[in-house]
This record gives structure tokens, sequence and C-alpha cells, in this order.
């Protein structure tokens, strides 16, 4: 019985998923379909469709093993490491200049805008 509510759980999260795929391809929406599916998942839970203690054991599951997705992450960025050293100036100027210019731009334009004070 506890195989079947692993296997309905985790077939509950890929149903959510794949759905909002599909909706987000026909509807060609700006949105992230795994956003989606998170919305999906949400609503079905919040009106009790699917009961949250269902999916509570594969979702422990997946949380106690999520630092495994992170690992091609930062096998990439080490095998960069490289290129990042080389180019670390750069890399610094562009994370702290350019956020500065667009707050700047933002705010010129802000105030040409009709609700200013």
């Amino acid at each position: 019985m506890q195989l079947f509510n692993a296997f309905f759980s985790l077939l509950c999260i890929v149903v959510c998923l794949y759905s909002a795929k599909l909706l987000v391809a026909l509807t060609a929406l700006n949105i992230p379909a795994p956003l989606v599916g998170l919305v999906m998942l949400f609503i079905l839970l919040h009106w009790r469709i699917i009961k949250p203690q269902r999916l509570a054991n594969t979702s422990q599951f997946l949380i106690k093993y999520l630092p495994l997705f992170f690992i091609p992450v930062g096998v990439g960025f080490i095998s960069d490491l490289n290129t990042i050293t080389d180019n670390l100036l750069l890399i610094g100027l562009l994370l702290t200049l350019l956020p500065c210019l667009v707050l700047i731009l933002v705010g010129k334009l802000a105030s040409k805008g009709r609700y200013r004070d």
C-alpha cells in the first residue's frame, strides 16, 4: 500500500508539471511551466482534491535529496572557474554598475511620468 501511495503522489506531481507544460504551450503564456504546475498543485491541495497526507512521503523524500539536483550546476561552475577568475573584474563591475545604472534610469523615467510629486 505504501508503494501505491508513493507512486500516486509522484504521478500527481508529474501530471501537474506536464499538464502545465501543455497549458503553457497551447496558450503561449509567458510564464514558466514549472511555476504554473506548482500553482496547479497548490490549487488541488487547497481545495482538498488531493489530500496532503498522500503527498507527504514523496515530498519529504524529494526535499531530503534536493541537494543532488544542484550538483551539475556546481560541477559546471568549477569546470569554468578559470574563465571566471580571468574575468573577475569585469564580472564584478557588471554585477555592480548595471543594477545601479538600471536603478538610475528607472528613477529618471518614473520622475517624468504623470505620477510625480
